[in-house]
């Protein structure tokens, strides 16, 4: 696939790309739109994307998703919600640099994809496969990733999730409740093990900032223990603004990143953002997803 090549400076290129509320940019001559990438070689850059029962619109949505991935160019991406696996194949096919692990359920899928040159998978878990009743029946897909650092070894242990939705009965919120005391046991037994560096992107189908406090219970597991786990995405949440809202439809922030006390120090030099792709594309809801992408970027310690 041509790649897109960026003309602009990069100051002029985020500017429209992530902080105005420019009128959409409909695709202009044989390159298309401009993409900026994310891509540093000193940092690592982790996109959590919920993609809605991808394919909407079978090969214009592989197309378009196979171009922002391209163009974007993050070491690894979190997906949710592929509903035909074939489909998302096809996306991975033209995209020479990188790999997929799927999930092991099938309906509305998760996927992890990652740069095949910088980071080897060494384990594949897929977590409460066996008592998947709170996570909607989509157990979580935990991948370990080694990598190195100035030649020094790393891990980064990363969780692919996609919570229960709604609210349109009590145990809808009781479910995400009780998934989160599960994943927060799971970790902190890890961590008990020696295990850390864990980073849970996904869907988590919550508000941490939302009124009427249903993210606050969702997710108190975590919350109330601030010294092991920290939503990196917080302050873009607490924002409650439809700029920053990774659902804008619903002004609300639900597709989150959660880190452990190992990556502390990497956060306070980090970079977290909502990629506003509807800005670049106007058919971006009916061709792509209802959410944006968020984006986490940090330098390894």
């Amino acid at each position: 696939m041509m790649r897109i090549i960026c003309w602009l400076s990069s100051f002029l290129i985020l500017s429209i790309f992530l902080f105005s509320c420019a009128v959409p940019v409909e695709p202009d001559g044989p390159t298309g739109p401009i993409i900026p990438s994310i891509d540093d070689s000193s940092s690592i850059s982790i996109v959590t994307w919920n993609l809605k029962y991808f394919p909407q619109q079978t090969t214009r949505s592989v197309e378009r998703v196979q171009q922002i991935m391209d163009s974007l160019n993050a070491d690894f991406y979190c997906i949710q919600e592929i509903y035909e696996r074939d489909y998302f194949d096809d996306v991975m096919n033209g995209i020479d640099q990188y790999e997929v692990i799927y999930s092991n359920h099938d309906y509305l899928a998760l996927a992890i994809v990652y740069k095949q040159d910088s980071f080897l998978p060494a384990s594949t878990t897929h977590l409460f496969e066996n008592d998947n009743y709170n996570f909607a029946r989509r157990a979580p897909l935990l991948v370990s990733f080694e990598y190195q650092k100035s030649g020094v070894d790393q891990v980064i242990n990363l969780i692919d999730l996609h919570m229960k939705c709604c609210e349109e009965v009590p145990s809808d919120l009781e479910r995400r409740h009780d998934a989160s005391q599960m994943l927060y046991d799971y970790l902190q037994n890890a961590r008990a093990n020696g295990d850390s560096n864990f980073v849970v992107a996904g869907d988590w189908n919550d508000d941490i900032h939302d009124p009427d406090g249903s993210g606050l219970y969702a997710f108190e597991a975590f919350l109330n223990d601030p010294d092991n786990f920290y939503y990196i995405t917080d302050s873009l949440a607490a924002t409650r603004s439809v700029i920053n809202a990774s659902y804008p439809s619903w002004n609300s922030f639900i597709d989150n990143i959660l880190i452990s006390r190992s990556l502390f120090d990497e956060a306070a030099h980090s970079e977290v953002r909502t990629l506003r792709l509807e800005e670049v594309f106007g058919d971006y809801s009916s061709v792509v997803s209802d959410h944006r992408p968020v984006l986490w970027s940090f330098i390894p310690n």
